[in-house]
């Protein structure tokens, strides 16, 4: 029973063709598996913030469940999504967006004070 909504809401998302779906919830290993299947990447738990600012950048509209998809919601305007390890830890990018709205800048340093300073100059 579970198994066949989680391949219904995983069809519904499926039908627009993405490339990579973006949730700030998290997501099942199942529906993972669907996605992936299809070729799809997804990125789970994404902060709230981080979520409008791609949203914004590459034209899509945030909807709360898989039934409030349409086609004009979906984002059409980022080139390509890659994930790089940067130290201990992986970061997701989405890079050349093709009428960039907004952007998210990645800080380094060599300590949190500094790192600090920085992004208050910012």
């Amino acid at each position: 029973m579970e198994e066949e909504y989680i391949e219904e809401l995983c069809m519904k998302i499926l039908k627009f063709k993405p490339d990579l779906v973006i949730t700030e919830k998290g997501l099942s290993d199942l529906a993972s598996h669907y996605l992936s299947k299809q070729g799809v990447s997804a990125i789970r738990r994404l902060r709230k913030t981080d979520n409008n600012r791609i949203a914004k950048a590459c034209g899509a509209v945030i909807v709360n469940r898989p039934d409030e998809l349409q086609e004009s919601n979906v984002g059409t305007g980022a080139g390509l999504f890659e994930v790089k390890k940067i130290r201990d830890e992986f970061f997701a990018f989405i890079v050349d967006y093709k009428d960039p709205k907004a952007c998210i800048v990645l800080l380094r340093g060599a300590s949190k004070d500094l790192l600090n300073e920085v992004e208050r100059n910012l």
